[in-house]
This record gives structure tokens, C-alpha cells and sequence, in this order.
């Protein structure tokens, strides 16, 4: 137990030592909404594929999404994937970080069908020089997001909650996201998975990406806006791992997202933008 608290400590104080500085240098080269959508989709294809295990993988491949959230406009980018696995008890997807408190083998409690813990994750923002339709809006900072998970699994289906606060004055919100995943199929090489999710923030995040305040409406042609705390948006993705041979897989990831409510009504998305959002990617995977 003891160098399982270490472990813990260790994995947490390694969000620690990365800076504002060095993640926003990392967001020159991501594109965080479908950077983060790889994230998840890779945590949920590994659980329920190969739980418990310990490995470490890479792998690159194309990736097209939003110029930024609420664009219209796509890009595509040669986004890595990453992802290390330390029994169930240590899981880094992309650009957060997970702690299984409870957990099936080599958590801190074991647990079969029940995992919670705490996690770090890292937003890299949004660049004003992403998009056309943004000049006069800014930059949005890098984030570092604390929180913590919960989920369930029973039979094919997990149900999870995760909560999270910004700590490094980026957007400096508050977010919490609801999901169900279903594995649809499964054998020892091949798994598919389908999630449906909503996510809830509150009035500071939702101000820094869809927000308008005077002197970025000067600037930008836009009209003021303000806008509260609510259901950000409700997404489906479907994503998939194929081994071609013991070290080598095929990951695919593609989905499909709704702009809601306060989100829905900005004028950078409903002047300039759309609320459908999609998203894919391929990716080639190595287990070393």
C-alpha cells in the first residue's frame, strides 16, 4: 500500500512540474479537441480490451477536426497517441493523467466492476491564429485541470463521471462530463466501442471559448455575449482497436458532436460557425 501511495504521489506531482510555459509550447502542435477525444476513446478501447495490463504505446497517424470548437471549418493534423499502463493502477492517455484508487488488479483497493481515483488533465487552449474567424477573440491559455472519476462497468456497458478545475488560469472553469460506453464488439484481437456524453460547465469556461466580451467585440465585428453555466454539448463517438500483430494495432476513433444551449448561441458559432461538430482519426500503435 505504501508504494502504491508513492506511485500516486509520484504520478500527480508530474503535473506538477509541467508548466504553463512548456504545455503552452505543446499547443502549437495539438489539436486539443480531437487530441482529447483520442484520450478518451484510447482509455475506453483499453479497459475494456485489456484491463489491468502494463505497457507502454505510441503511435501517430492523420486526424481531422474543427479548426477549433464551433468551427465550420476542418483541418487536419498528424497527431500521436501515447498511452502507459501500470496494472490498474496508473493509466496516461494523450494529455491526462488517471489514479485508480479503486481498481481490479494493482489498484489501491480492488474493486471488479467499480474504478475512482483522481486525475490531471492538460487543456492546451486556443490560438486566436487558429482560425480566421477568431482574429480580435485572443488566445485562451493552457490549462491544468484537477479532479476526479468515477465509473462502473456492468456486463458491455460503463458509466463514468468525471469533474475538474482549472488551477493554472487558463479558462479557469469548471467542468464535469457524463458518459455511457457500450462495447458493441469484442474477441481477443478486435474491440468497438460506441460512447454517448454530455458535458456541463460553468460561466468562466464557457466565457473564455464562446464568450464575446467589448474589446474583443471591437476587434472582432462580433456582438457582446455573455454566457452562463450549462450543458455545453452532447456527443457520440465510435472507436475501434485492431492487432495486425503482437505489437502493432490499428486505432480508429470517429465522432460526432451537438453544440447546446449557451454554446450553441454564440455568435462565433452561429454567425461564423456551426454547432456539428466531427470528427476521425487513424492511427498506427506500437506496444513496446
Amino acid at each position: 500500500m505504501n508504494c502504491k501511495l508513492k506511485l500516486l504521489g509520484a504520478a500527480l506531482a508530474l503535473t506538477a512540474v509541467t508548466t504553463q510555459a512548456q504545455a503552452q509550447k505543446l499547443s502549437n502542435i495539438f489539436a486539443d479537441n480531437v487530441f482529447s477525444g483520442t484520450s478518451d476513446m484510447v482509455t475506453d478501447v483499453m479497459d475494456t480490451l485489456m484491463p489491468g495490463v502494463t505497457n507502454v504505446r505510441l503511435g501517430i497517424g492523420p486526424a481531422v477536426s474543427p479548426e477549433f470548437e464551433g468551427s465550420k471549418h476542418y483541418q487536419v493534423n498528424a497527431l500521436p497517441l501515447i498511452s502507459l499502463r501500470y496494472k490498474d493502477l496508473l493509466q496516461v492517455d494523450n494529455n491526462q493523467i488517471r489514479v485508480n484508487v479503486f481498481g481490479q488488479k494493482g489498484a489501491m483497493v480492488k474493486s471488479e466492476n467499480f474504478r475512482a481515483g483522481p486525475m490531471v488533465k492538460i487543456d492546451f487552449g486556443r490560438k486566436e491564429k487558429d482560425s480566421v474567424d477568431l482574429r480580435g477573440l485572443g488566445n485562451v491559455s493552457t490549462s491544468i485541470e484537477l479532479g476526479a472519476f468515477a465509473s462502473y462497468m456492468t456486463g458491455p456497458l460503463q458509466y463514468r463521471i468525471r469533474a475538474r478545475q482549472d488551477v493554472a488560469s487558463g479558462h479557469k472553469g469548471l467542468l464535469a462530463d457524463f458518459d455511457v460506453s457500450l462495447a458493441v464488439y469484442r474477441t481477443q484481437t478486435t474491440i468497438v466501442g460506441a460512447q454517448l456524453g454530455t458535458t456541463w460547465a460553468n460561466s468562466k469556461y464557457m466565457s473564455k471559448f464562446f464568450g464575446v466580451v467589448a474589446s474583443q467585440a471591437t476587434a472582432s465585428g462580433l456582438p457582446v455575449y455573455a454566457p452562463g453555466s450549462g450543458l455545453k454539448e452532447v456527443s457520440l463517438s465510435v472507436g475501434s482497436e485492431m492487432k495486425i500483430t503482437p505489437r502493432w494495432a490499428i486505432v480508429m476513433n470517429a465522432g460526432a458532436e451537438r453544440l447546446l444551449s449557451k454554446a450553441k448561441s454564440s455568435p462565433l458559432v452561429s454567425l461564423r460557425g456551426s454547432p456539428n461538430q466531427l470528427n476521425f482519426g487513424v492511427y498506427g500503435v506500437y506496444s513496446l
